[in-house]
């Protein structure tokens, strides 16, 4: 089985590093090394000799959403919570530019994507719940990436690309109309992560070392979060797992208890995160097919469906309703 696809490292991007590690007064470089690879995310280990140290190419996000994510880390750097958190350049903001690249550096936290069990959804839940207590800085606008107007507006503006994909295009369209009186529903809102899944994040002898790459993290409803990490840390060989459920919404209700119009709409909400991530994945695909990105949107689809069933049915059952 091939391994994971790795951050290509040319001699462009040792440049720009070069610059960030300058800029943030990082020391001497004396590797670099490529790592694996996201779906949107090129960050590479950097070691200097002051130390060990992870650069991110910032590939996908704005400016303002990543003076965002850095605001916000900085805002909750003395709380204590289990994070990586942005180094700052000696001019004190945290974006290097360099030709038309953009880095962040940060940190390098040495651990390992955990193994998901109960005890592992338990922490990263009580990490989740911790991160909707904190306090959204005054000066922070970012929204959520899912978004049912751009989905929508998707559907029209692309409808002859999304058209040649018809084994997309359909249930796209199907669920974008469907979902919509949901999102009117008005739920508690604060920050979230909106990407907690076992990539982004770090154990250590069974701990939970750091929740990384709030690259999509934003203002939005505080259940997202809750339905995004159930499909991260929720399931176990793509089916829903009521005991992996029930450990992470222990942890999570330990810091932040959900209201019963939560528990009751949670399994629409999963759905809900499903439906995003497609639309993400879906926006991408169109401007350049990949065998990789159409593996992904097919996998999305397919575990929608079983959202309309058989899986909102085990997540309903892991709540106690």
């Amino acid at each position: 089985m091939a391994g994971p696809e790795i951050a290509n490292l040319n001699d462009r991007i040792r440049e720009v590093i070069g610059v960030a590690v300058d800029a943030c007064e990082l020391g001497i470089v004396r590797q670099m090394t490529g790592l694996p690879l996201g779906f949107s995310n090129v960050n590479f280990r950097i070691e200097t000799d002051q130390g060990i140290f992870l650069a991110r190419l910032c590939c996908t996000q704005s400016d303002d959403r990543i003076r965002d994510e850095a605001r916000f880390l900085d805002s909750i750097r003395d709380t204590g919570f289990p994070a990586s958190y942005p180094i700052s350049r000696t001019d004190g903001t945290p974006i290097t530019f360099h030709d038309d690249q953009r880095v962040m550096m940060y940190d390098f936290i040495v651990g390992e994507e955990p193994s998901v069990t109960p005890d592992s959804a338990r922490q990263v839940g009580d990490a989740i719940g911790l991160l909707a207590t904190l306090e959204v800085p005054a000066s922070y606008s970012s929204r959520s990436l899912s978004d049912i107007d751009e989905a929508k507006q998707l559907l029209i503006t692309k409808s002859d690309k999304l058209e040649m994909y018809p084994e997309f295009h359909s249930q796209f369209q199907q669920e974008t109309e469907e979902i919509e009186s949901f999102l009117q529903i008005e739920l508690p809102r604060g920050f979230v992560h909106a990407d907690a899944f076992p990539d982004n994040t770090i154990f250590r002898d069974g701990k939970l070392i750091a929740l990384i790459d709030f690259e999509d993290s934003c203002e939005d409803s505080l259940l997202f979060d809750v339905g995004m990490t159930i499909l991260g840390f929720g399931y176990r060989n793509d089916q829903p797992d009521s005991e992996l459920i029930r450990g992470f919404l222990e942890g999570y209700q330990a810091r932040r208890q959900l209201s019963d119009l939560e528990v009751d709409v949670l399994p629409t909400m999963v759905r809900w995160c499903a439906h995003g991530m497609t639309l993400w994945h879906l926006q991408r695909f169109i401007e350049d097919p990949t065998a990789r990105q159409q593996r992904r949107i097919s996998e999305l689809q397919r575990l929608i469906e079983r959202l309309h069933g058989k899986d909102a049915d085990v997540i309903r059952s892991a709540t106690g309703k």
